[in-house]
């Protein structure tokens, strides 16, 4: 919010040094982003809190002021409007619409101008002039933080209701060059043609006020803020009206602001013309909060007396009652409604009156603690092992929005696909909980190399969520995952140049150091096709992430599909996710087994394998086949040629560990068992073209 020092002091008194009156609105939870020193009236911009919807004005900021330093709250004066008909009837059939009044002015004469005080508040907001009648709704709203549209009551039609739009129906609103649509059930403002303005939202060029306009019918009103902010995202137009109401709006004020815009207007030419429709009523809620002095100070560490506590309470408007010492009952004014339920919310209006740099300062007790738990120790090791190869933890939001997800380019009723979709989002753009974690990973990436940070490794532990009607909730399960995003070069470069990039193996390494670090037997398979997350890395250069023979992650390159709609066209980054149950599962226990006396016996294998089949395959088929003294199976060679009609083709030497520690194996007993692993190699994936070399 932009306004000046200069237009907080019309209504209160702030320090004549502006620096100490900058500190003052810091300390009053009124933070100050921008301050120009230099400038007439000392130009400020303010950011405020969401919650707090009488702040975004300029009597509100005084108020806040005024309830520390107790020097006086000069509100604006207003002119006493008399209840009754307006001249144009006004109909409301919307209970969306709290409240609403419509008052006529009517201009004899030329029109005037505001007093040059009173447009010094357009100035410092950043607000132009556009005539009195525009320029005094636009001044009470800065004041007072209430909302009013003038109607040029000569292009109203019939009379006026406030009523929900119904389907098909088209608006112009303020500065639009074309109509637009406005969504079935949009609360609106309409005569018998057209609609007028966007409850709430913005007003209408059919309807609006010019310099040739002599009588104008003045709205102010409150409306249902999620009616409000429904309205304004839905349309996607944004204005300070919308930013008052969607935060919720004062009841008792619109009848005030309407005598304020006519006290301005009456200097300027104009008049009020009748009586002043009411609709619903002006009346608030009477919220009653007990307070205890005594906990109140026990909570604060002060020793202020009910009076004491009155006083200040009274000055940010609250109204109080001294039932005895030991409770006050304390009446909440209607613009703290929306935030002030609890006793624990006056603590704060105290702890702000008094000065937080005041409040004393004590630590509260504390034990020794407690050991980490097994879980957090185990997803600690996990940290350590991507930290120690560079990677850095980040962050991702728990939602995202279609577009994000269309972007995969995978086909209709992929599991990917399927959402948790939230009902009445905000934004669009975050109204599905995330079933992937690539996208926002790959985001991220973007992000980093548009800013020319060519090295890239992160991870996060997060959740993605999968529609699931059998699930506990009715809804969704959730998967506990860690991802990590690898990028240019895996290691830093060498003092000669160069050094080996991030690829499948570099991410393969990670894993198997996971493995030894968690001491879980992690084993890597072939990504089978049906996988979700196969369609979304490269068909040869990804793998499956086995523990005790239930699959638990995978790895490998991105798709090059999605590197194109990530517009990566020189990037391979490599992608790893684990889920929870690798650093859950139990780990292997240390065993210490003597070097044998005599060592083992080694035998070789060679296979002929069309690339069609996973080397992995064999391996396990050997390993499964041989008998319990065949201790090991690891690949020692590979020759890639092809075969007589141009197939590409592999030889694997593959070299078999034979347990001999007594010494007692036989030449005869060797051959047998490795003709016994030839067989099972013929008869498993002989027919896929696997034959000994």
């Amino acid at each position: 919010m932009h306004t000046s020092l200069a237009a907080i002091s019309r209504y209160t008194v702030l320090p004549e040094c502006s620096r100490a009156a900058r500190r003052l609105l810091d300390e009053v939870g009124i933070e100050v982003k921008r301050i120009d020193h230099s400038m007439p009236g000392v130009p400020i911009t303010v950011e405020l809190l969401a919650n707090r919807g009488d702040h975004y004005c300029v009597t509100g900021l005084a108020r806040e002021v005024h309830g520390r330093t107790g020097k006086g709250l000069c509100l604006p004066r207003t002119h006493e409007l008399t209840i009754g008909e307006a001249a144009i009837p006004v109909r409301r059939v919307s209970e969306r619409c709290t409240n609403y009044t419509a008052t006529l002015l009517v201009r004899d004469g030329e029109e005037g101008a505001l007093p040059e005080d009173v447009l010094g508040l357009l100035e410092a907001a950043g607000l132009e002039s556009k005539g009195a009648v525009v320029d005094a709704t636009n001044v009470v709203n800065l004041e007072l933080g209430q909302p009013t549209h003038a109607f040029d009551a000569d292009k109203i039609m019939g009379s006026v209701v406030i009523r929900e739009s119904r389907a098909g129906e088209t608006a112009l609103p303020l500065f639009a060059e074309t109509e637009i649509e406005v969504p079935e059930g949009t609360l609106v403002i309409a005569d018998d043609e057209k609609i007028l303005a966007i409850a709430g939202v913005i007003g209408c060029e059919s309807s609006k006020a010019t310099e040739t306009t002599t009588r104008v019918l003045l709205e102010s009103a409150s409306f249902d803020p999620v009616a409000v902010r429904k309205a304004g995202t839905a349309l996607q137009i944004h204005t300070d009206s919308r930013a008052r109401f969607e935060r919720g709006s004062d009841v008792t004020l619109p009848l005030v602001a309407a005598g304020r815009v006519a006290e301005l207007l009456s200097s300027c030419g104009w008049r009020v013309e009748g009586t002043s429709t009411v609709l619903g009523s002006l009346e608030a809620e009477q919220r009653v909060v007990t307070l205890n002095p005594a906990l109140a100070n026990a909570f604060l560490g002060l020793e202020l007396t009910p009076e004491d506590m009155t006083a200040r309470l009274e000055r940010y408007g609250f109204g109080v009652a001294v039932c005895d010492a030991t409770h006050l009952e304390v009446t909440v004014p209607a613009w703290r409604l929306w935030d002030v339920a609890y006793a624990a919310d006056l603590y704060e209006e105290l702890a702000k009156s008094v000065g937080y740099d005041v409040i004393p300062t004590t630590l509260p007790n504390a034990g020794q603690g407690t050991t980490p738990s097994a879980d957090e120790q185990a997803r600690e090791c996990v940290e350590n092992v991507l930290i120690g190869h560079g990677f850095f933890e980040v962050i991702t939001d728990g939602f995202h929005g279609r577009p994000l997800s269309e972007r995969l380019g995978l086909p209709d009723g992929h599991a990917l696909l399927q959402h948790v979709e939230t009902a009445n989002a905000l934004d669009r753009a975050y109204s599905l909980l995330k079933n992937c974690a690539l996208p926002q990973a790959l985001e991220g990436l973007v992000s980093n190399l548009h800013l020319q940070q060519d090295e890239v490794k992160a991870f996060e532990f997060t959740r993605t969520f999968h529609p699931d009607a059998t699930a506990d909730n009715g809804i969704c399960t959730e998967r506990h995952v860690c991802w990590a995003l690898a990028h240019g070069l895996a290691r830093g470069p060498r003092w000669t140049g160069g050094g080996d990039h991030a690829d499948l193996m570099f991410m393969k390494g990670v894993v198997e150091e996971l493995a030894l670090a968690l001491r879980v037997p992690l084993t890597i398979d072939v990504l089978e096709p049906d996988h979700a997350m196969a369609a979304l890395l490269h068909p040869g250069r990804s793998a499956a992430i086995h523990l005790r023979g239930e699959q638990v992650g995978v790895f490998g390159e991105v798709h090059p599909r999605l590197r194109a709609s990530f517009k990566l066209k020189k990037s391979r980054p490599v992608y790893l996710e684990i889920e929870a149950s690798v650093w859950h599962a139990t780990p292997e226990p240390f065993r210490f087994e003597a070097p044998p006396r005599v060592p083992p016996v080694r035998r070789s294998l060679a296979f002929t394998l069309p690339f069609r089949v996973p080397v992995n395959r064999v391996v396990q088929t050997l390993t499964s086949s041989g008998p319990d003294w065949l201790r090991g199976v690891r690949v020692a060679d590979l020759f890639a040629h092809t075969s007589e009609d141009g197939q590409p083709l592999r030889t694997i030497t593959f070299e078999l560990s034979w347990d001999n520690s007594e010494g007692n194996r036989t030449a005869a007993e060797l051959n047998g068992a490795t003709e016994a692993l030839i067989e099972a190699v013929a008869s498993a994936h002989g027919p896929d073209g696997v034959v000994l070399r």
